[in-house]
């Protein structure tokens, strides 16, 4: 696919909006907790947030043009006070309902079952169910003017978050959080860490542009030198060329039925050490897992996920039993391993 502006500014306005939000990538999925001075309480969610700087800690988040009445920029501008509250699996499906269009007096707290939460007086209320929150004091209100939206930058005031998720660096492990991210305005996906790599220093930058000698080049890599002239065998293109034998037709038949036999050993290894990686995963998977009963060798069990709890569990009951999320059905050898059966 390839498009330009005049082309994007033509598509059905559903489309280019999907599109052009997806095209970012990955972004965090907060809500933002807020209160006017009447004690009416709002509750939105965004996947703007951007972090600005740490000394002082900022915060960002963008807000869409005000040409309708935005509870969430109207609370903070009048009480200066605001809370970012991270969205975990267990209650994203909440979370993504406070976005409908509610009448100021009602309260998206109230309509999505979320539990409004404070500490130590702070004026603006947490979600209760979040595991990480962020307490924010308003610092400043930027207009964008290429659109009209706005950045509103806060100022950390407080962090309330699991001992559990702050890692000995200061990383906070945000898989095992069970955070959200989201693609577009309603594709969510589950946050998975992948690589830890080190502080880029420039004595320490791999040589990633390092050239690679061309072919007709013989250089020895163990010994870094030039040696084409130790070679018994001439290595430049004006080299007498090597005849073959007179059992070069041997040779050459030989040479395909090993390599034909050489090629069927690398594809069995391969697949050996694929049925091991799949099986080592799904003994992780298992072994993870919460079990409130201690599981018997060829018995069939079944996994699931509970939303309300946020986690995978074990159980003797089949999925045509009840509507919980099934994920799949194990069965526990005799070595202690667990492998996948299709019910």
């Amino acid at each position: 696919m390839k498009t330009d502006l005049t082309e994007i500014m033509n598509w059905d306005e559903r489309f280019r909006l999907k599109f052009i939000n997806s095209i970012s990538g990955y972004k965090g999925v907060h809500l933002i907790g807020t209160k006017n001075k009447s004690d009416q309480t709002n509750l939105a969610i965004f996947n703007s947030i951007v972090h600005i700087g740490s000394s002082p800690p900022l915060i960002g988040f963008i807000l869409r043009p005000l040409t309708v009445d935005r509870n969430t920029y109207t609370n903070i501008i009048e009480t200066g006070y605001y809370t970012i509250n991270h969205v975990h699996r267990p209650f994203f499906k909440q979370a993504h309902y406070t976005s409908a269009k509610f009448p100021e007096a009602i309260s998206e707290f109230d309509e999505c079952n979320l539990t409004p939460e404070y500490s130590d007086s702070f004026f603006a209320p947490f979600v209760g169910e979040s595991k990480i929150k962020l307490a924010l004091k308003f610092k400043e209100d930027i207009e964008i003017e290429a659109n009209g939206t706005r950045l509103i930058i806060g100022e950390i005031q407080k962090v309330i978050i699991e001992d559990d998720y702050v890692e000995e660096d200061g990383q906070i492990d945000l898989e095992k959080a069970k955070n959200i991210c989201v693609t577009g305005l309603n594709q969510y996906s589950t946050v998975v860490k992948f690589k830890n790599l080190p502080y880029a220093r420039l004595a320490e930058v791999p040589k990633f542009n390092k050239k690679q000698r061309p072919d007709n080049i013989v250089f020895d890599e163990d010994t870094q030198s030039y040696n084409a002239n130790l070679l018994p065998y001439g290595t430049n293109v004006g080299a007498p060329s090597i005849e073959a034998s007179g059992v070069s037709t041997w040779v050459n038949t030989s040479v395909i039925g090993f390599n034909h036999s050489f090629k069927n050993k690398i594809d069995l290894i391969k697949e050996e050490y694929q049925t091991l990686i799949n099986e080592y995963e799904i003994n992780n998977l298992l072994y993870k897992t919460t079990m409130n009963f201690e599981p018997i060798v060829g018995e069939e069990y079944h996994l699931y996920f509970s939303e309300k709890r946020g986690e995978n569990f074990l159980s003797l009951i089949p999925p045509t039993s009840w509507k919980m999320e099934h994920i799949g059905s194990y069965i526990l050898n005799n070595d202690k391993t667990w492998k996948k059966i299709n019910s």
